[in-house]
């Protein structure tokens, strides 16, 4: 490769193309673009065309807008000097959303199905040779190993890799139990399409880009689901007063025969006191919904914003870090300890972001079986993960209600995030430790399936926890989703 300063730069504008500027001219009298010196990379072929001096011969105007742009092509006797634009955007910086990861793959399989249909290879794909143009679509800054010839599963291959580094995916074998199958295989994913890759199974650039279609459809259209709620929050039998609070916000859009319904939900388990663990619970969920609200439901009622799983992911991350602010700082204000736990979901149609802090929890109860989504950060929780204890002493262990995180405990927290994709008859059950640790897992299952209607559920799950003890202050929140219409 070599690279080339253009002296007369007016002469044909490097940004819009136009030849009727006048000698010496400093900036374009179309467009105004600087015209100073300019650089190219090129390369200077002679005999039979690689790499860059084979993009002019790509004929698909699709498989051109995503290969490097050429500048001009000057003979230089026997050979021929092919110059490129230097990258108008920013290489990729992995790790890459989902969503963006296969709108890149999507692409690159479009242009590998066009250059193998013309007798083309690609070769080796690295992040720092694709860019992302102003128009969000990707393009080649480099193509050093385009061929005639060549295999093209090897493209495939190398396509893998790319968007195994753009999406930080690890290739891993591990043993799944039933339950863990069947909360991770809802739904195909990019992972599916990448093992399916790697052993030939999907051997064909056309049919991988109708896979990817078919994903970026999926992540970016959540299904209608409508969801029936039911909250209660209880003193419990021991405790004089109520630190827990719980929020539960529904909104519903029927429009042309067509459903959609959002919801935010929270349980707060406050800590301190008398005048300040139900402050800073009250203050969480505040911080939290304020910022939901703000950033995400009111943007997205007013103007129909895509679905974006990432962009919820961030949604949730930074309302709960709100919610840790707005704690921390009236805790420093009165000079004490507050803080609060916090479990958290934000809704949309059949996703569901769950954000915890604490060990205050969320399950899925899905045909028959509970299983816990969120997981404690709590002594205990450590020292079951470390096998010193079995995970029954949760709840007898001295030590039980030891969190290790908390909202209003430093300015930094972390916050485990969450995704699940419901179906219908699926239950989503938001509650404070004081519930859990006074119903185990097969006692709220049996609840859940007894009580249909959310809000008795709710009653019978603190009544519950109340008659074995009520020893903490009891929430539980109860998401029913069914299917809309």
């Amino acid at each position: 490769r070599i690279e080339v300063i253009d002296r007369e730069p007016w002469r044909r504008c490097w940004a819009c193309g136009t030849t009727s500027n006048e000698s010496g001219e400093l900036f374009c009298t179309e467009c105004g673009a600087s015209l100073d010196d300019r650089h190219y990379h090129g390369v200077l072929v002679n005999g039979e065309p690689q790499g860059l001096a084979l993009v002019p011969e790509v004929s698909d105007p699709a498989a051109r807008a995503l290969l490097p742009e050429i500048w001009d092509e000057v003979p230089d006797g026997e050979s021929q000097l092919v110059l490129m634009l230097a990258g108008r955007g920013e290489p990729l910086a992995p790790p890459l959303g989902d969503l963006e990861a296969l709108h890149v793959g999507q692409n690159l399989a479009i242009l590998l199905a066009a250059l193998h249909s013309e007798g083309f290879t690609l070769g080796e794909i690295s992040p720092d040779s694709v860019e992302m143009t102003a128009a969000a679509k990707p393009r080649l800054r480099a193509v050093p190993d385009l061929r005639r010839g060549g295999d093209p599963a090897a493209d495939l291959r190398e396509l893998a890799k790319l968007l195994e580094t753009l999406t930080a995916t690890e290739r891993t074998t591990q043993r799944l139990s039933e339950e863990q199958i069947d909360a991770t295989a809802v739904e195909p994913g990019l992972p599916d399409v990448l093992r399916d890759l790697r052993t030939g199974v999907l051997a064909d650039a056309t049919a991988l880009s109708s896979r990817l279609a078919e994903l970026i459809a999926d992540k970016a259209s959540p299904r209608s689901l409508w969801v029936w709620v039911g909250a209660r929050s209880d003193t419990g039998r021991v405790r004089d007063h109520n630190e827990d609070s719980l929020l539960s916000l529904d909104l519903r859009l029927d429009q042309n025969n067509e459903g959609r319904c959002w919801g935010l939900y929270i349980v707060a388990d406050g800590m301190g006191g008398h005048s300040a663990g139900e402050v800073a619970s009250g203050l969480a969920i505040r911080g939290a919904a304020e910022s939901v609200l703000r950033t995400y439901m009111a943007p997205t009622l007013e103007s129909d914003l895509p679905f974006d799983e990432d962009m919820l992911k961030e949604v949730v991350f930074n309302a709960i870090t709100q919610a840790n602010a707005y704690v921390l700082r009236e805790a420093q204000a009165r000079g004490n300890d507050m803080g609060t736990t916090m479990t958290m979901a934000v809704v949309v149609g059949d996703r569901a972001v769950i954000g915890n802090v604490g060990d205050s929890r969320t399950y899925l109860y899905r045909e028959d079986t509970l299983r816990r989504v969120s997981k404690d950060n709590s002594l205990v929780q450590r020292l079951v993960d470390l096998g010193q204890i079995g995970p029954d002493d949760v709840y007898t262990h001295p030590q039980r209600n030891a969190v290790l995180r908390s909202l209003g405990d430093r300015a930094e927290v972390g916050i485990d995030l969450y995704v699940e994709r419901l179906r219908p008859g699926d239950v989503l059950l938001l509650s404070s430790d004081g519930l859990w640790e006074m119903v185990r897992d097969q006692q709220i299952a049996s609840l859940l399936a007894e009580h249909e209607h959310p809000q008795a559920a709710a009653d019978a799950l603190t009544t519950t926890a109340n008659t074995n003890g009520g020893e903490d202050n009891i929430s539980a929140l109860v998401l029913r989703f069914g299917s809309y219409k």
